[in-house]
């Protein structure tokens, strides 16, 4: 048996998916003072999260008294007359909060604007909730820090070893050399080699979250669709884990799968032949930073969470990536959009090996 302690430093926003929102009844985006390192007092935005139960208690008789009203109301418009006094009474809100969450200022802008209009009942109030709800990425019930699960790791790496072993058979038509990488890595049995392979839950050393809206856009075209509004981990935050491989399993060439098969996928992005309106709407910074970036003996890529990119999580030379088109759905090698957020790609993740 062997362990490996990694160190892992988040190179893109990443958004690890749980299915649940932040909704208007249990935050509130505030403007707050903030001492910059020159000295420079500014203003920026804050998404400030708070439990409800608590909000309550911390009222006054005559407010709680208001708010049993509201929520007394069975109307579908008392939704949104609890929204707003939640707003009016922000202060409280802002005083218990349990998180708080760098908010990008097109997110904020926006709330402002919405959150006025149900504080002052005009325009859609179901329209507004709606524009506010905001995905959560995965938040440590005990630390309410962000950790980059286990599951979304190992899953990373599965899909790059599976790539390997593909490319290792020789025999058959690549259904059945696939069928063979099945039997060995995803079968429910105790012949699964990645039964073998142990990957712990990265806690962090330094990290940070923010929210802003995914974009999708168009690969070759010029077009975007409707944004989403998430929570993600910020780029340059550092996690630890420990990976432990009992047997059957070598580590160098597990690395070797992944910057096989993402190293490329990482290139393709500066790549104006390949993404065209990829490289086109990433910033200069990332562009950078990132555009040449090389590994050492002991690193590797990885891309995890939501809005990795088919090519990401599925095989290359047997992809099957569903494209709809007005004539219904065609199977191509390759998708035909990205989502990126506040101008970088998702997902990004650079591993070493520190021990």
């Amino acid at each position: 048996m062997e362990t490996f302690k990694l160190k892992l430093t988040v190179i893109s926003p990443i958004h690890i998916g749980t299915g649940e929102d932040y909704e208007p009844i249990n935050y509130v985006i505030d403007k707050t003072k903030v001492k910059l390192p020159d000295g420079k007092i500014v203003e920026k935005d804050y998404m400030f999260v708070f439990n409800e139960i608590e909000f309550f208690s911390n009222l006054d008789n005559a407010k709680k008294q208001e708010f049993n009203k509201i929520v007394s109301n069975t109307s579908y418009d008392a939704r949104f007359q609890l929204y707003g006094f939640i707003s009016i009474n922000k202060d409280i809100a802002k005083k218990i909060a349990f998180q708080k969450v760098s908010v990008y200022k097109s997110v904020a802008d926006e709330y402002y604007k919405g959150i006025g209009k149900v504080v002052q009942k005009e325009g859609d109030g179901k329209k507004v909730f709606n524009n506010f709800t905001i995905a959560k990425t995965y938040i440590s019930p005990n630390s309410q820090k962000p950790i980059l699960l286990g599951s979304s790791l190992k899953g990373s790496i599965s899909t790059a070893y599976q790539e390997e072993l593909f490319n290792q058979e020789k025999q058959g038509s690549k259904e059945e050399r696939y069928k063979n990488v099945e039997n060995k890595m995803l079968k429910p049995t105790q012949d699964n080699l990645f039964k073998n392979f142990l990957i712990a839950d990265a806690i962090p050393i330094k990290q940070g979250t923010f929210v802003s809206e995914a974009i999708n856009k168009k690969r070759k075209i010029e077009r975007s669709g409707i944004p989403v509004r998430v929570q993600a981990i910020v780029e340059g935050s550092e996690f630890k884990t420990q990976v432990t491989i009992k047997e059957k399993l070598d580590f160098k060439s597990i690395i070797k799968s992944c910057n096989d098969h993402y190293l490329p996928l990482f290139k393709s992005q500066f790549n104006t032949q390949t993404d065209e309106f990829t490289r086109a709407s990433l910033s200069d910074t990332f562009l950078s930073k990132y555009e040449k970036l090389s590994l050492n003996p002991n690193q590797f890529l990885l891309k995890v969470g939501k809005y990795s990119g088919a090519r990401a999580v599925t095989i290359d030379g047997i992809r099957k990536i569903k494209i709809k088109t007005n004539r219904g759905f065609v199977d191509k090698d390759e998708e035909t959009t990205f989502w990126s957020i506040d101008k970088k790609p998702f997902g990004w993740l650079l591993c070493e090996i520190i021990d």
